[in-house]
């Protein structure tokens, strides 16, 4: 009964639809994702899975991005037999890009870029979006504006509403790196990004948001936060009327003295994505300890 009730939990605050496309079931260990293929002896980072579960997004760097802020984002698809080859997406590949995340309905990529905006040069990171062609293919890297600030802007991710989250370290807020919100405009774009403030944000570094697609769960990484297990850590907050619960650990089965970041989910929210030792890992979201 316990456990029933545990699960129903996990449906509620995630809202998760079945299916699972050539994955199968998500393990109840971490394991990481396609050795050899997607998961290499480079750099690799975020994943991000489209919603038939049969193409994915991610970066990959031959160094460590925060020191060499060099990455292009590979895509890999999946034929029935296996995955193929990563090569370089469309709109990648000439400058440093990151943190590839498609929106819940996959007609949408967000990802963090350092290329000119407006034909000036940029030396920090901004968010970015490609759409969906009525061809099946991407449309043309679109800036998103007033949200972006002359720090950097890295990882965002989109609840169904539109509602975009992120981190910046830039000016005003609680320290070091923060998460912000924007809400989407009726008439495009995005209004102003709001801080989203304690509990989640601290004096120290909270970043690599990932909301669910109700946006009732936060997920991200809190470097050296009190409570952790040690160095990079990955966090929960849940919606509450006020705003959001005090963040909590998910558990020693991802959280180690390593370094856990780069949170993401699958499609149907049953799995957790996230990277260690610069691997994309995966486990079963109901093997992870989250707020109630």
């Amino acid at each position: 009964m316990r456990e029933y009730v545990a699960s129903m939990v996990t449906v509620a605050l995630l809202g998760c639809p079945g299916g699972s496309g050539p994955w199968g079931d998500p393990p109840d260990t971490p394991e990481p994702v396609v050795p050899g293929v997607i998961s290499t002896d480079a750099y690799e980072w975020r994943l991000a899975l489209t919603p038939d579960w049969r193409t994915v997004y991610f970066p990959r760097s031959e160094g460590f991005f925060p020191a060499t802020r060099q990455a292009t984002i590979m895509v890999s698809h999946w034929t029935g037999n296996g995955w193929t080859a990563p090569r370089r997406a469309p709109f990648s590949g000439r400058y440093p890009d990151m943190d590839p995340v498609l929106s819940p309905d996959g007609r949408t990529l967000h990802f963090s870029s350092i290329r000119p905006v407006n034909g000036q040069e940029r030396t920090d990171a901004d968010l970015w979006r490609v759409r969906r062609t009525p061809g099946g293919g991407w449309g043309e890297p679109e800036h998103l504006g007033a949200v972006n600030s002359s720090a950097d802007e890295l990882y965002s991710s989109v609840a169904a509403d539109g509602t975009l989250y992120f981190a910046s370290d830039r000016a005003g807020g609680l320290g070091g790196w923060d998460i912000y919100r924007a809400r989407p405009r009726p008439g495009g774009g995005y209004g102003p990004a709001e801080n989203l403030g304690a509990p989640v944000n601290t004096a120290g570094w909270e970043f690599n948001p990932t909301v669910t697609a109700n946006g009732r769960m936060l997920l991200f990484t809190g470097l050296n936060r009190a409570g952790g297990a040690g160095n990079g850590d990955i966090w929960a907050s849940r919606r509450v009327a006020d705003g959001w619960s005090e963040p909590t650990g998910v558990g020693p089965v991802v959280n180690t003295a390593a370094d856990e970041y780069h949170p993401s989910l699958s499609p149907n929210q049953d799995r957790l994505f996230y990277v260690v030792d610069g691997d994309i890992h995966q486990v079963a979201i109901d093997a992870l300890e989250l707020p109630r």
